[in-house]
């Protein structure tokens, strides 16, 4: 069975800083003036000016066959001083949504993802114990100002990279390093600011489909001895859950909401390593013999029926909010989307109801502290003109999206 479900949605994903341009009111902008925090001293000042090409943009995603798209408002610019609701912003975004709309693309609107107003930042950002209480005016606003154009909406965007980029390893702002107190209460705030934003736009918006996006990744034990064993699941628990409670923890994907979203990416190897209590006595490393992207990463898409499956318990819709491979080689892009999907239909076949997949990324873009180095869109964007080109692989996609079913493998006994 190479054929998808029925009303499958198939999109890119994208989020507003990493392709506006000019988004200077925001804390990973200030993050980016400070020397050594981007790889080549790159600038979003451009990025890839969708702010102004949104209409081109969206006019390529629907020659590709996309009957939806995954964006982020970005909050930043609609409330730029604590309090204060910019008009002309909301009315850019109504036109932006409307565009999609227009060319028959479902939008998933996605309302924090990874940066925050300046003004947020400054207060002490989500460690901040009135940090719940500011997203929540932004939610609401954004919902009744904006919720008759969406019907699927996405709160946070994984809240579990997010701290840990930001508090732990410091490649995100605010750039603390081992900041475990600080790692565990941003994600608890933001476990709590994502209950309320659900039921904030459901009491809006009752029928849309409301939820979150998880960072999935999978830790492997690197032996089948009992330790590794042991600190694979340690591994596993500290990036899958998040506290509810004194001393209670619960899965991320177990959170309030109407549908699972996952985002998956890579897989390590880990095993237990008592010279190693700083990092709780785990030695991760890349799994050995799978080919690295260019993040550094070990990327198998068979992971993906594996991962989709450890949701399907919850009885819940699923989908795909991220998935892609950074890389130059279009053509190894072409053979992961291919061998990616075919993980979540085969997914789909165990029954697991998955709804919709989002590729990351629709285009080359701003990739956080990496900058422009690094390759994920199925659409070049040049970085002297801004022309976009549909590359080979963004030709793949629209196939298949238009077919609703993966190419026919050619037969290994040729036909008499």
């Amino acid at each position: 069975m190479n054929g998808f479900p029925r009303g499958f949605l198939w999109g890119t994903a994208s989020a507003a800083h990493q392709v506006e341009g000019d988004n200077k009111n925001c804390d990973w902008w200030e993050w980016e003036q400070q020397p050594g925090k981007i790889a080549n001293g790159d600038s979003s000042l451009v990025a890839c000016d969708n702010y102004h090409r949104y209409r081109e943009d969206f006019k390529l995603l629907r020659e590709m066959n996309q009957n939806a798209h995954r964006l982020s408002i970005e909050w930043s610019r609609i409330e730029p001083s604590h309090g204060e609701f910019d008009s002309r912003q909301i009315r850019h975004y109504r036109d932006l949504l409307g565009e999609l709309r227009e060319q028959g693309i479902q939008p998933m609107v996605t309302l924090h993802h990874f940066t925050s107003p300046l003004w947020f930042a400054r207060k002490g950002g989500w460690m901040h114990r009135d940090s719940v209480r500011a997203f929540l005016s932004f939610v609401t606003r954004a919902a009744d100002e904006l919720g008759d154009l969406v019907n699927l909406w996405c709160t946070i965007n994984e809240p579990n990279i997010y701290a840990t980029n930001g508090w732990l390893t410091g490649e995100f702002p605010p750039g603390h390093q081992g900041d475990f107190r600080g790692f565990y209460s941003v994600i608890s705030n933001m476990r709590r600011a994502h209950e309320l934003a659900y039921v904030a736009i459901k009491k809006r918006r009752p029928d849309s489909l409301v939820g979150l996006s998880h960072h999935k990744f999978l830790f492997l034990p690197a032996s089948d001895k009992r330790r590794d064993v042991w600190a694979a699941g340690a591994a596993q628990a500290t990036v899958d859950r998040w506290p509810i409670g004194p001393g209670r923890m619960q899965r991320v994907v177990e959170a309030t909401s109407d549908y699972v979203g996952i985002a998956h990416y890579w897989a390590q190897n880990v095993a237990f390593d008592p010279r190693r209590p700083r990092d709780q006595f785990l030695r991760r490393t890349n799994v050995p013999g799978a080919q690295l992207t260019d993040m550094g990463w070990t990327s198998d898409p068979v992971h993906m029926r594996r991962v989709l499956n450890e949701v399907k318990s919850l009885g819940k819709p699923v989908f795909v909010t991220e998935n892609g491979i950074g890389t130059d080689d279009d053509e190894r892009r072409k053979r992961y989307v291919a061998d990616v999907l075919a993980s979540v239909r085969d997914a789909i076949g165990d029954g697991v109801d998955v709804r919709g997949y989002f590729h990351w990324t629709n285009m080359d873009n701003f990739e956080w502290a990496r900058g422009y180095g690094v390759k994920f869109g199925l659409i070049e964007c040049d970085r002297a003109t801004l022309e976009r080109t549909v590359k080979p692989s963004g030709v793949l996609y629209g196939r298949i999206a238009a077919a609703n079913a993966l190419p026919e493998q050619p037969s290994a006994t040729p036909a008499n």
